[in-house]
């Protein structure tokens, strides 16, 4: 008592002022905890008007997770579209309850669980369930303690997504392994031009900016960790976030062809080494052997239009065309290229 008399009598609160305070913190503890049974409750009638449902910092544990999810995996939550679960009590199973919300829901666009405890074997769960969901466009995991196995698995599993464009993995225990799992997810090159093709090509960010995505306390150089992530970082700008722009009508073939052209624009990376300057003698000592092949496949997947989209847009015949302005507008790559389709 001595203490806290002292502390009152030094401070600018008197013992009445910190009383109340107190009491306005338990009735407002109390009233947020109340959001969660009545979140529920209007689930289970089926509210039409839930859009969006915050529980961030509510003590949300696994069992109040299967309270929550049931009228959602019943189908009852059709506009629903946002669910956040940061800072909560949950660990994997919760987890894999989030998982099987994913695999059925068809309406969810945006899920956040970042601050929970799943780690990699929750992680792994909600990888299964990317692989089957076609809505879903952002997904939250920072800080969630998972490790290099928990992102293979999510990074093999966005090979079979198409529509998450962000992952955010702040925060978390990855190595440069981890990191290069990730490149190899939107950028991989171990089976030549069908492991690119088959390569994501619809991820944007693996996070927000504010903090790298590995782990610096890990027994990895720094600078290969920094190289591994401005290279991730190069693809997602230069293929996936360039050639996949919007248009103004979002159907299933508008969304194939985006991916086409990022696929397109990787190969051409790809095969010609990212060599600006060498960009015309390398196209020279390749048209005959390896330029045809790609074209033809290329062609076969993307579509003329395609091509000549991405070759007109190549960065090298950007440099090329300002090095050579006032001679012949026509490009005569993509002259030979179209050329060859015919």
């Amino acid at each position: 008592m001595g203490n806290i008399a002292i502390a009152f009598a030094t401070s600018t609160i008197t013992f009445s002022e910190f009383v109340e305070v107190k009491r306005q913190k338990k009735l407002e503890s109390k009233r947020i905890r109340s959001l969660v049974p009545t979140y529920i409750a209007r689930l289970n009638r089926s509210d039409a008007t839930i859009t969006a449902i915050n529980l961030n910092r509510l003590g949300v544990d696994t069992n109040i997770l299967r309270l929550l999810t049931a009228p959602i995996n019943r189908g009852q939550t059709s506009a629903l579209t946002e669910l956040y679960l940061e800072h909560n009590w949950f660990g994997p199973e919760g987890a894999a309850v989030v998982a099987r919300v994913l695999s059925h829901n068809t309406h969810l666009k945006i899920v956040s669980v970042s601050h929970n405890h799943i780690g990699s074997i929750g992680a792994m769960a909600i990888a299964n369930a990317l692989e089957h969901n076609n809505v879903l466009e952002r997904l939250n995991l920072n800080y969630c303690e998972i490790d290099d196995d928990g992102v293979k698995k999510l990074a093999t599993s966005l090979k079979k997504n198409h529509t998450l464009k962000y992952l955010n993995l702040e925060g978390n225990f990855l190595s440069s392994e981890g990191i290069r799992a990730l490149l190899n997810c939107v950028y991989d090159t171990s089976g030549g031009i069908q492991s690119l093709f088959d390569s994501n090509h619809t991820l944007i960010s693996y996070h927000n900016g504010q903090r790298t995505i590995y782990n610096p306390n890990f027994p990895e150089t720094t600078v290969s960790n920094r190289l591994l992530v401005f290279q991730l970082a190069s693809v997602l700008a230069s293929c996936n976030l360039r050639y996949s722009q919007p248009t103004l009508t979002t159907t299933a073939s508008n969304k194939r062809i985006s991916r086409r052209r990022v696929a397109a624009c990787k190969i051409l990376q790809y095969c010609l080494k990212e060599q600006r300057n060498g960009y015309w003698k390398c196209m020279e000592n390749l048209e005959e052997k390896i330029v045809p092949h790609i074209v033809g496949w290329l062609v076969r997947y993307g579509g003329v239009d395609v091509m000549f989209v991405v070759l007109r847009d190549m960065p090298w015949l950007l440099g090329k065309n300002q090095d050579h302005k006032g001679e012949s507008s026509e490009d005569p790559v993509v002259e030979n290229v179209l050329a060859s389709c015919n």
